[in-house]
């Protein structure tokens, strides 16, 4: 099995797509948060624990939520005020990483399900969403 992240014109998504059995050695995933994007390095990665290294070169507090979703980065379910549904149907919020603050550096570690994944930042600074910035990939 191996973990691939797609680009794609519009948005960027973790595929991890069953192709064996058994479990593999896993990889590392550099993040890097800022205002407002979501960047990572990698284009694929074995099946096996993902280590997510995790950068915020922002300003300001993020967040990251890995969420297994079918539905592109820029076509998942909003609230009214532009931030990213986590209740909503056909996606799943497999994880979140609470308060990274400016500056900060996290590391996580996670077997994951075969799917197609979107990170992204729900924060809402006042009226203003983080996802509805463009803070996602």
């Amino acid at each position: 099995m191996r973990i691939l992240v797609l680009p794609a014109s519009l948005f960027l998504v973790i595929l991890l797509a069953a192709c064996s059995s058994g479990g593999g050695e896993g990889g590392d995933l550099d993040v890097v948060l800022d205002e407002y994007s979501v960047v990572t390095d990698l284009d694929a990665l074995p099946e096996g624990p993902i280590k997510f290294d995790i950068k915020n070169d922002g300003a300001v507090k993020h967040e990251l939520l890995i969420v297994r979703s079918d539905i592109p980065g820029a076509e998942l379910p909003t609230k009214d005020d532009g931030s990213f549904d986590e209740g909503a149907g056909g996606v799943d919020v497999e994880r979140e990483i609470d308060d990274i603050e400016a500056g900060d550096k996290t590391s996580r570690s996670y077997e994951l399900d075969p799917g197609n994944y979107v990170l992204l930042c729900n924060i809402v600074d006042g009226e203003t969403s983080h996802y509805a910035l463009g803070m996602w990939t």
